[in-house]
């Protein structure tokens, strides 16, 4: 079977024209979403404002300074940020940004980061966990855990916000230099 020129032309059209509807389209180029603080907190487990300061403890084998928070079977919650609404930022946030040091001590110490808020009254409204353990997996060593919460658009100025360590085993655990960053 011979081919004219006609016939040729119109094949290597059709091809090219294949090709460039396989072509991949090119998407404008997104920049990055840089989320803009309204609120930063830090506690390097020093007595400050934080609470609860029962479970602050003297500790040789701080991260930093020379304090830890100590939960175990006694004190099954760590020091904490706890702060209303309004006390946070004048502005509106939905998410915040929670870091921190842990040492477990032995394979069995289990525990959750907590974002805890209640309202007025006092009556939980929100109660988010993630659990540490995913992110801290080695025993005798200080490691850095950074977690997120998405926080519920329903808060109010009026609500209480709680952020802290919960100890799920009620093995000892050691916690220090806490940051907190509201967005």
């Amino acid at each position: 079977m011979q081919f004219n020129y006609t016939t040729k032309l119109l094949a290597i059209s059709l091809a090219l024209v294949s090709l460039y509807s396989c072509k991949e389209e090119e998407k404008p180029k997104q920049e990055p979403v840089v989320l803009t603080p309204k609120a930063s907190f830090t506690n390097s487990t020093e007595p400050e404002e934080w609470g609860p300061l029962y479970n602050i403890k003297e500790s040789s084998n701080a991260h930093s300074g020379k304090h830890v928070s100590v939960i175990d079977s006694a004190n099954l919650y760590s020091l904490g940020l706890m702060k209303p609404v309004s006390a946070i930022s004048k502005e509106k946030f939905d998410s915040v940004s929670y870091t921190y040091w842990i040492y477990l001590k032995n394979a069995a110490a289990t525990a959750k980061s907590v974002v805890s808020i209640d309202d007025i009254a006092g009556k939980n409204i929100f109660w988010a966990g993630n659990i540490v353990n995913e992110k801290a997996k080695e025993v005798n060593k200080w490691i850095e855990v950074k977690d997120g919460f998405k926080l519920p658009s329903a808060i109010n100025p009026d609500h209480f916000i709680k952020l802290y360590i919960w100890n799920t085993s009620k093995e000892e655990i050691l916690l220090d230099d806490f940051s907190v960053t509201f967005y």
